[in-house]
């Protein structure tokens, strides 16, 4: 008879299956430095996230802030391939802690609940908490169920003029600031290009303006 696995054998699938979703427990390892912005990715409400439990591919019901990844595989950026190991065990985040591949109960009670976002991590005087604000105000995302599955009808123009328009106030927040690429994904999560370029349209620019065609 098989033995029942009771522990981690370091084989490093959850891993390199991508970082974790942050919780309220987490919020101290961001706000101590523990887990840098630079290393932080925001995925916004409506965004389409590959969900475990399902195995399929869904809106998230809210914003979620994450590790980062890195490589073709986007393992989490913590993750040290070489030795199979996290590089800050003792400060990992709590659903590192939670998951457990051999008893899934408790990182499924844990996942798209109870989560943090952005705003949860910033000072109410941080400079960047307004243009977090207003970017989402101008930009929301799009709802990318739709656009998956029935193409963007009549909005293909306004969709073309809103990435337009988010890119150039990107440029200009990260340009003010002096953001890093990872401080600028954390602070207002994949452009908006990135985003329908993942659902299947194309893009282009042409002459400074991005051109979207859809198939």
């Amino acid at each position: 008879m098989e033995e029942q696995q009771q522990h981690c054998l370091r084989c490093g699938t959850c891993c390199v299956s991508g970082g974790p979703a942050l919780h309220p427990e987490d919020r101290h390892l961001v706000l101590d430095g523990h887990l840098p912005t630079a290393q932080l990715i925001t995925i916004r409400k409506g965004e389409l996230a590959h969900n475990p439990l399902s195995d399929t591919v869904q809106p998230v019901r809210g914003e979620l802030v994450k590790i980062s990844g890195v490589g073709r595989e986007w393992s989490c950026f913590y993750f040290d391939p070489e030795q199979k190991g996290c590089t800050i065990y003792e400060m990992r985040p709590q659903a590192c802690k939670a998951l457990r591949c051999w008893d899934t109960t408790e990182i499924e009670e844990l996942m798209e609940t109870d989560t943090i976002g952005r705003l949860d991590l910033l000072a109410d005087d941080d400079p960047l908490r307004p243009f977090v604000l207003e970017h989402e105000r101008l930009f929301p995302c799009p709802d990318m169920q739709a656009l998956l599955d029935h193409g963007p009808g009549d909005r293909a123009a306004e969709l073309e003029r809103l990435v337009n328009e988010e890119i150039a106030y990107r440029t200009r927040v990260v340009e003010d600031f002096d953001l890093t690429l990872g401080e600028e994904l954390f602070y207002f999560g994949r452009p908006l290009f990135h985003l329908l370029v993942s659902i299947g349209a194309e893009v282009v620019e042409v002459e400074g303006r991005l051109i979207i065609t859809w198939k």
